[in-house]
């Protein structure tokens, strides 16, 4: 498909036009790399959104971001892309085009993976075999099908089909099979709670760090266990590890954005804006993606009326205020001046990708982002143009502005952006011996949005014309790396061939207890795979 039709670019401005509360509320659409539309994504649809556990679980896994006014024109500190990405080298639009960044494609794809759903006990998931759905279903099925009986069974077949954690116990040495059995306590908790684990859970946030963190997982790999069985990982498992290493392991991570607390989240009628209003609470290093800690309090347990309180922007809370929580959050996410920034900057500057999760729209999640091309149209004439000038319009000439009581004052003309953005998805899992691009899960979203410019051109905020868009953006920075808590105990080297090391197996026995591989066996699988 083309990249840009100006009919159908114009007939959706028209259409906000005539009812922008209605297009506010729209969901985007997406399409495959053929460009087919994608009517549903992502490990959850419709009718889980709508779920009191859904949103219970999102609010305690998400208590973020930022402090800043009602209005939230300009990006706020939380929000500065230069908090973000690797290199930051233009912030006006010209300097862009003169730079060629209107469009930008990572030349190396980031890999397409799986979330390895909790509901399916993440890892401990016999997804090659023929195991029930349902925590439950699986986690009886499992303990009534012995790991240890179907590795000295001498069938291939039947090992091949053991989960990755159970290989991986048995690569080890783990008699107590300590990372299948916390694979699966990851859901028992809540399961015990609740009565079920939401199928939404999982190591999402892991695969989409891991996915351009480390190298793909080319090929399958024959191991041998220190009983001389031969196990075979196949790319898929290989990349499941590498997940489950950057999900568990807290690595270091850089983020920018806002995160919506609220199930129902107020609206501006005229409009359909979400009327922001602001989480103080600052967000953990690595956006999580998996459930919630069950002795954690319900969100909103300590609340604190905004209708007359303001934000301290130094210490994060409500002036006259601590240890409050607000009832509702920051439900306008990342700013459109942030976003853009930050995808020329990352992407295009520094050549790298970074992590989008766009929470307030259903069928996306944790996706690492791969390419951008983006066109611009006037927010006056909502009209398409491939010409700045020609979008450009002056705060004195917007007379249209619809948006116009949340503009940064400093704001002193407008330039309306139409961003397809291209990431990547999930792929599921299948016994592959070989992995290649060609396997991945590509997806194109559009982003309509406006972009506030100072007297100067410099970006400085802007408006997004749908309420689902991009939630937060985060990213590890370059060069770093997942380990476990216990990677200084190994000495020795494993040998192709060979059981590993006697000190390998102690160390990743111990790191197991934290629902974490050894970032040492991951890494030479990889390199084994390669």
């Amino acid at each position: 498909m083309n990249t840009f039709n100006t009919r159908k670019i114009n007939a959706h401005l028209a259409a906000f036009r005539a009812d922008p509360v209605k297009s506010m509320q729209a969901i985007p659409r997406k399409f495959d790399s053929s460009g087919q539309e994608i009517i549903a994504s992502g490990p959850f649809g419709v009718e889980d959104v709508k779920e009191t556990t859904y949103s219970q679980g999102r609010d305690q896994l998400r208590q973020s971001t930022i402090s800043s006014d009602t209005t939230r024109a300009a990006y706020a500190a939380n929000d500065n892309p230069r908090n973000l990405v690797d290199t930051f080298k233009h912030e006006t639009l010209p300097a862009i085009e003169t730079a060629g960044l209107k469009t930008a494609r990572l030349s190396e794809q980031p890999w397409s993976g799986d979330y390895w759903a909790t509901a399916q006990g993440s890892l401990g998931n016999r997804y090659a075999g023929c195991m029930p759905y349902g925590w439950k279903e699986g986690f009886d099925y499992i303990r009534n099908h012995s790991s240890k009986v179907i590795l000295n069974s001498g069938s291939e077949v039947w090992v091949n089909e053991l989960s990755p954690a159970e290989k991986y116990d048995a690569l080890v040495g783990d008699a107590s099979e300590t990372l299948t059995r916390m694979s699966w306590l990851k859901g028992k908790a809540y399961f015990e709670k609740h009565g079920e684990v939401p199928g939404w859970f999982g190591i999402c946030h892991g695969w989409a760090a891991a996915a351009y963190m480390l190298p793909r997982a080319k090929k399958s790999v024959k191991v041998v266990t220190p009983g001389n069985i031969t196990l075979t990982f196949f790319p898929c498992e290989i990349k499941a590890l590498a997940s489950l290493l950057w999900a568990e392991s807290k690595p270091v991570t850089r983020f920018i954005g806002g995160r919506c607390n609220t199930e129902k989240p107020a609206f501006d009628p005229a409009t359909g804006r979400v009327i922001t209003l602001f989480n103080p609470y600052i967000a953990a290093d690595m956006p999580p993606d998996m459930p919630p800690d069950p002795s954690a309090p319900p969100p909103g347990t300590e609340e604190v009326s905004l209708s007359t309180e303001s934000w301290n922007e130094e210490t994060g809370e409500p002036n006259g205020r601590t240890g409050g929580r607000p009832t509702e959050a920051g439900c306008f996410d990342t700013n459109p001046g942030s976003w853009h920034l930050a995808m020329v900057n990352q992407l295009g500057v520094a050549k790298r990708s970074m992590i989008m999760d766009a929470s307030f729209d259903y069928q996306v999640w944790n996706q690492p982002l791969l390419g951008y091309t983006y066109t611009y149209f006037n927010p006056q004439t909502l009209k398409q143009t491939d010409v700045l000038k020609d979008a450009t319009v002056s705060r004195a000439a917007f007379s249209s502005d619809i948006f116009k009581k949340y503009r940064s004052s400093a704001a002193a003309s407008f330039v309306g952006i139409i961003m397809k953005t291209t990431y990547m998805g999930e792929n599921g899992n299948a016994q592959e011996h070989e992995d290649t691009p060609e396997n991945d899960a590509v997806i194109d979203v559009y982003y309509y949005y406006d972009l506030e410019l100072d007297a100067s051109g410099k970006i400085i905020g802007g408006e997004w014309y749908t309420n689902a868009h991009p939630d937060f953006l985060w990213t590890p920075p370059k060069g770093g790396r997942a380990v476990s808590r216990y990677e200084n105990l190994l000495s020795g080297e494993w040998k192709s061939g060979q059981a590993m090391p006697e000190s390998w197996r102690a160390a990743a026995k111990k790191a197991s207890a934290d629902l974490t591989p050894l970032a040492a066996v991951v890494e030479h699988l990889l390199k084994l795979a390669q």
